[in-house]
């Protein structure tokens, strides 16, 4: 199970990192609209914190398919490690994921709402493709059966593309993916820091050192000189 910060926030991403080791970064045109300093600029500033192991992945802003392909190009070529192209679901996306994959270069395929849109994203050669949770289910689907269908199908017919969820709206909806068996989510900075907060936890820790400072002589700490 990978776990990725959707963002492009380095102080966020530094913070998150430096306890819970995260796998990778997806950003999009609207994230890198409200972040600071260019598009180009945020990009670069995450390539630069993740190492060898840690995905990256970018979005082109194109919608038509030549436009798209060149997009791509100049992102890929502009990044010094590899990064996977999140290309919408559309008949030009599409068609950019098979001419992409005939150049080298490997696509997330986002937007996606339906299993036979995940599908056809998948006989594409698309190497990810990305399901938006929430907003399946704020657009009257159900988020759930399109989630253990695509992975199921995916499995049937030995699709080597792997499911990257995304839009997350609370951490129900992250186990409900991972129940289904999804490789990878990605989830905002906020929600990244809510999976291990719990005020309970919160109020058993404050419990342990007030209970330990009031016999030891007001100390915090054990074994000391």
């Amino acid at each position: 199970m990978k776990i990725l910060m959707d963002g492009s926030d380095v102080d966020a991403f530094r913070y998150l990192n430096d306890y819970s080791p995260l796998d990778g970064v997806t950003t999009n045109p609207s994230i890198l609209a409200k972040g600071k300093g260019t598009a180009e600029e945020q990009v670069l500033q995450i390539a630069d914190l993740l190492d060898k192991q840690q995905n990256l992945h970018v979005q082109v802003v194109s919608v038509k398919y030549e436009q798209m392909v060149e997009e791509a190009k100049r992102i890929s070529k502009a990044l010094s490690r590899n990064v996977f192209i999140k290309i919408p679901v559309s008949p030009d996306g599409l068609k950019a994921v098979r001419s992409l994959r005939g150049d080298g270069i490997n696509t997330t395929v986002t937007g996606v709402y339906t299993t036979m849109q995940a599908v056809m994203a998948a006989k594409a050669g698309a190497a990810y493709v990305a399901p938006y949770i929430n907003r399946i289910d704020l657009a009257h689907g159900n988020s759930e059966i399109v989630i253990k269908q695509i992975v199921q199908t995916f499995r049937t017919y030995g699709f080597s593309t792997k499911v990257l969820a995304a839009s997350f709206k609370n951490t129900r909806q992250v186990i409900s993916v991972m129940e289904a068996g999804v490789e990878e989510v990605t989830l905002s900075a906020d929600l990244l820091k809510n999976l291990i907060h719990h005020k309970e936890t919160d109020t058993s820790i404050e419990a342990f050192t007030e209970d330990f400072t009031s016999r030891f002589e007001n100390s915090n700490e054990m074994f000391l000189k």
